[in-house]
């Protein structure tokens, strides 16, 4: 099979923050589409749930569609599915059909992480590979600070159904993107490999020390924003008397923080190598895990004993994301798309399990929840020494 370089890095980061975008874009519109659906707000929380639901089903089921058919005709049907999920969403007349939509919108958008990972390690050496998704790591930074100001402002300008047809003309705009310039980057691409094939790859993968190091490594990692994330409109409402909009606008400034930490390690790689700016990475997240704890249980809740830690931990994952996802999909470059589905799915449902066990931790105290983000900083501490 010939095969043609790949697309820009902007393309794959385009596509690949469209799948945290398409979360985040509705945690502003969330009041009024269950005022809208007579709902209450418990249950527009399912909005979220669904599509994490979503992603978990169809990153592994992607990434085996992607080495088993090829690069290119998996993610233009998934974007495909997105957009006319995100206008299905749009026009949905109940809320259980926009669960449904929603769950496709994830089902289709799953790809474009996947994929795009399998992408880079198709083009790229192992170290080449580290240093390319760490910029798409820096650029997915930016649809946390992006989604929700975008949510608030066409829920203002023009109501809630607004944030999924913007969601589907982004789709649009990477679907015809996509397929005008994404090449087929898989070599060889196998037909008639049975389904027992890619069973038994998922075996390969999971009997991997490597492999479950850098996956794990990345879930605890993610585990410490998901618990936070889960109470801490709350907290910052409760204890410091913040509200959501400059809650907002302070998470947004995290993403920044995000972004800064990627960029960094992106250069920080070439220079030092990866073992060492994984371990610096690792080693900020642990510390931080670790001041968060120490601050609350000392001094109880205060703004800069949150923020201090929050920024350290956000930048130390924008290091060690890259890091880690990299890692993973260089375990076994010859199934590139299976390692990505399969480790961002297992990630995505054990750290997602962090923010239940927040949510039932928090009764008005903090202190649980901060032990709850340390001890998952020092797990994914731990885990660094199975990458070895």
């Amino acid at each position: 099979m010939t095969t043609r370089p790949a697309p820009s890095l902007w393309l794959l980061s385009l596509a690949s923050s469209l799948s945290p975008f398409g979360m985040i874009v509705v945690v502003p519109t969330l009041g009024a589409l269950a005022e809208h659906y007579a709902i209450d707000q418990g249950q527009a929380q399912f909005l979220i749930a669904t599509y994490l639901f979503g992603l978990g089903v169809g990153q592994p089921l992607a990434g085996a569609l992607a080495d088993r058919h090829g690069r290119r005709p998996v993610i233009v049907a998934g974007f495909i599915l997105f957009t006319l999920a995100s206008l299905a969403c749009a026009i949905a007349t109940s809320f259980p059909a926009l669960l449904a939509c929603r769950t496709l919108q994830a089902l289709g958008v799953s790809v474009g992480t996947v994929g795009s990972r399998a992408i880079v390690r198709d083009t790229h050496d192992a170290l080449g590979a580290v240093r390319a998704l760490a910029w798409i790591g820096a650029a997915m930074g930016v649809a946390p600070v992006v989604g929700p100001l975008a949510g608030g402002f066409l829920t203002a300008a023009a109501g809630p159904q607004s944030v999924f047809v913007a969601s589907a003309l982004l789709g649009l705009g990477v679907t015809i993107a996509m397929s005008v310039r994404l090449a087929e980057t898989r070599r060889n691409v196998p037909t008639d490999v049975p389904p027992q094939h890619w069973i038994a790859s998922y075996g390969q993968l999971l009997r991997s020390r490597v492999f479950l190091g850098y996956t794990l490594m990345y879930a605890f990692m993610q585990g410490c924003f998901f618990a936070f994330l889960a109470v801490a409109a709350v907290v910052f409402a409760d204890h410091l008397a913040i509200d959501e909009a400059r809650f907002g606008a302070i998470w947004g400034g995290m993403g920044l923080v995000y972004v800064a930490g990627a960029t960094a390690g992106a250069r920080l790689t070439s220079r030092f190598g990866v073992r060492r700016i994984l371990l610096a990475g690792t080693v900020l997240i642990v510390c931080s895990g670790i001041a968060l704890l120490i601050d609350v249980a000392t001094s109880g809740v205060t703004l800069a004993g949150l923020l201090g830690p929050l920024t350290l931990l956000m930048f130390g994952a924008g290091i060690q994301t890259p890091l880690s996802v990299a890692g993973a999909v260089n375990c076994r470059p010859d199934i590139a798309g299976t390692a990505a589905g399969l480790s961002g799915s297992m990630a995505l449902v054990l750290s997602g399990s962090f923010s239940i066990l927040a949510g039932y931790l928090y009764a008005g105290d903090f202190l649980p929840v901060a032990a709850l983000i340390a001890g998952s900083a020092a797990m994914a501490g731990l885990t660094y020494w199975l990458t070895r």
